[in-house]
Parts: structure tokens; sequence; C-alpha cells
């Protein structure tokens, strides 16, 4: 008859488990007689099931009432064990158990001093490793970017509070895209304080966000960066990811502007780089392949935009033809360069155009490729006005995207290498 879970049989009495079993603790509130003799029939039915079958097969002498005897009574706590699993499946080994004494179990209260360390970093989480909390910012400071923020603050809630430190962003240019101005409105004051101490904040041009910007942080420096106009474009091209890009859906009227101007200052001339994300294959009309250049209007004065870029009133454009490069000043051609045309034009290029007073300076990739001159005095670009985007997408260009370069590179696009490697991916 199977014994009671209260009463343990006389053989079993005082088997009190030692202080040291790892055991010790567990299903305290049982009684301890009872659970003593219990497990001691597991551990040693699990120390047999852990033997090879031909070495169970040699050595076993066990009647059927001795097998009987070891099975666990029905009030056993530990009835039920695994019973759930199929018979074939593979069975937990207990047999470093069943041969000796177990390691010592490491319980709370119970920490030496070198393992202190390790157990307070399970019970309060923190950055991981073992580095200092002044690596980990420089960490985050190579690593997240705005368009980042959600997707890096999600790995613990430490991560989260190191990208919102000031040292993450210090002396560097925050670029803020357009798909990011939604759900970054609501915390803007939040993240103002810990771009403090940035080099600058970059925006995309809107009035509203702006004017909260100059509000909350006046003593931040600014910028607006351009895109492509969604109403300032002719009806042959459309407007895409959120003003980053243009593409081309008919024949005609394939004129797009900028919405905001170029940024200029005392050491740094306005710079207007595109990438060719699609370039076909032939030479289009055999006459303008590509056209793309300035305008000293403000968008909503061009009542017109004409058929090419060369049309747009107050322009200086730079044209791709199969033979060479030429420059139009307000629809007039200004100067050539014989170095470089349409042919050299691919997918996945970028071109880049310096606009100095006197000069426009023509990159492919970040390599100069022609330096166009402005002979005429009064045709040189003005340097107090705001110089807007023009292009057209006439030829090959099916389809071009904005850069934010600052200015040309040949190693990268102008602005710091991982800006430039999420841009396309967060918009």
């Amino acid at each position: 008859m199977a014994q009671s879970a209260t009463a343990p049989p006389p053989a079993e009495e005082g088997r009190l488990l030692p202080r040291d079993s790892p055991f010790v603790g567990c299903l305290r509130h049982a009684p301890k007689q009872a659970l003593a003799g219990h497990l001691g029939r597991l551990l040693r039915r699990r120390a047999e099931e852990s033997v090879l079958p031909e070495q169970h097969e040699a050595g076993s002498s066990r009647s059927a009432s001795d097998e009987s005897s070891e099975k666990l009574p029905p009030s056993s706590p530990y009835v039920g064990f695994q019973r759930h699993a199929p018979a074939s499946s593979p069975v937990l080994c207990f047999s470093a158990i069943g041969k000796g004494q177990p390691p010592p179990l490491r319980l709370p209260g119970a920490i030496d001093e070198e393992e202190e360390e390790d157990a307070l970093l399970a019970a309060f989480p923190t950055l991981p490793g073992r580095l200092p909390e002044e690596v980990w910012m420089w960490v985050a400071a190579l690593a997240v970017e705005v368009p980042t923020l959600a997707a890096f603050s999600r790995v613990s809630h430490c991560f989260s509070e190191a990208a919102a430190n000031e040292v993450v962003w210090r002396d560097k240019v925050i670029r803020i895209a357009p798909s990011c101005m939604t759900a970054l409105a609501p915390h803007l004051e939040h993240w103002l304080q810990a771009w403090r101490a940035c080099k600058k904040l970059v925006l995309p041009r809107s009035e509203q966000f702006l004017r909260q910007v100059q509000q909350r942080a006046p003593q931040l420096e600014v910028e607006v960066s351009w895109r492509f106009d969604k109403y300032l474009k002719g009806s042959g091209v459309e407007v895409e990811r959120q003003g980053n890009s243009v593409r081309r859906v008919a024949e005609e009227e394939l004129v797009v502007l900028g919405d905001a101007p170029l940024c200029r200052s005392k050491d740094r001339c306005p710079y207007l780089e595109v990438t060719l994300d699609e370039y076909g294959e032939g030479m289009g009309d055999d006459v303008n392949d590509f056209g793309f250049g300035v305008t000293a209007c403000e968008p909503e004065e061009i009542s017109e935009l004409g058929a090419v870029a060369d049309e747009v009133p107050c322009s200086w454009i730079v044209d791709f033809t199969p033979s060479m490069v030429c420059l139009s000043i307000n629809n007039r051609e200004a100067a050539t360069g014989k170095s470089l045309s349409a042919l050299d034009l691919k997918q996945g290029a970028r071109i880049g155009l310096l606009v100095k007073p006197a000069e426009f300076e023509v990159y492919i990739d970040g390599v100069l490729r022609a330096s166009l001159p402005v002979k005429v005095a009064e045709e040189r670009v003005p340097c107090e006005v705001g110089l807007y985007p023009v292009l057209d997408l006439y030829g090959r260009a099916n389809e071009v995207s904005k850069s934010d370069a600052e200015g040309p590179s040949a190693g990268c696009q102008g602005a710091p290498a991982h800006e430039a490697r999420h841009q396309k991916w967060a918009d």
C-alpha cells in the first residue's frame, strides 16, 4: 500500500536532506520527510534510465516486485513529471547527480565577492558587457540616427536612455527625415534637450516645425534641406518618397523645382547633388539628355516653368548632350565643356554642381569633370539671393533622387557616411 504524504514509512524516518543539498528549499511548503523519500526514488529511476541498454540488460537482476517498489506514490508531487512527452523523446540526464554529489546551489544571499557584479547585472538591467558607460555613449554616437531611434531604443530601457544622452549627439549634424517629423513632433521638447550640443539641425521645409524649434531652442543652429516640390513641377513627372525623389511618367513637361534654396555661407558655396536612380539606354532625343541647375527666382513668383529647365526664368542650367556639357544662362548658351558628356552618365551615378560666383563645377561621383566659367559679369550668380534647384528629366533620366551632400567628395556623399547610408531606407 502506498505511503501517505504526511506519514512517511519507518524506514525513511530521519532522512533529512543535508544543508548543502541542491534541493534544499524546493517545494519548501511540502512535508520534508515525504519529499525526501519521493525524490530519492525519482533520482534512482532517472539514473537507471540514463544507463545504456546493453549495460542495463547485462547487469540488471531486479525483480518485478523490486521495480514496483520504486514506483512513486500517487500523492507524490513528482507524479506526472514530463508526462506529456513522447516515449521516444530524449530524457533529461541526471547521471551526474546519481553518481556523485552535485555542486552546491548558489542561493540568494550566498554570493561571493567575485560573482557580486554578475548578480547585480542580472538583477538590474543595464548596458551589456563590462564596458564603462562612456564607451557605450561613443558606440551609440556611431550607430544611432534620427530614423533609427525607435529601433535602437527597443533593444532595452538602458539603450533608450543612452540614445537621449547629450554625449551621443555632441558636434553631430542631425538630419530629420520627412518621414520622421510626425512621430517626432510630440517628443520634440525631450529631444531638443539631448541635441543642445549638436553641430546643427537639418530639417525639411516646414514652417510649423521650424517655428517650434526656434522657440524651444533658439541657440541651436538650424538649416532647411530642400526637397522636390510636389506643386512646382510639370505634369510629366511625379514626386515620390515625400519629396526625396522624382520619376518620369510622361514624355513632356518634365521640369521640377526644389522647395527650398541651397544652403550657403561665407566658407561654403551652394552645392546641388542628385543620384540617377534609373537611367535608360540609348540617347533619348539625341539633343538634351539631362539638365540640372539653379534659379534665383522665388518659386512662388514663377508662373510658368517652361518645357525644359533652361526656360525657367533667372536660371543657370547645365545640360548634358551626346558630345559635351553646356551652361545655359536664361536660356542662352554661355559656356561649353568637351571633357564631359551624356555618355559619361550611368545608372547610380551621383551628379554634383558646385555653384561659384563666376564658375560652375560639375562632379561625377565626387570627381571634378568639367568647369564652366561665367565670362559676362552681369550674368554671374549673385551672392545675396537664394538659389533653388531646377531639373528636367528628358532623355534617359527616368528617376532621380536628391542627396544631402554639402559638397563634392570622392569617398562619400558629402554628409557623414552613416547619415547617407540611412537616408533612403528611412524615407
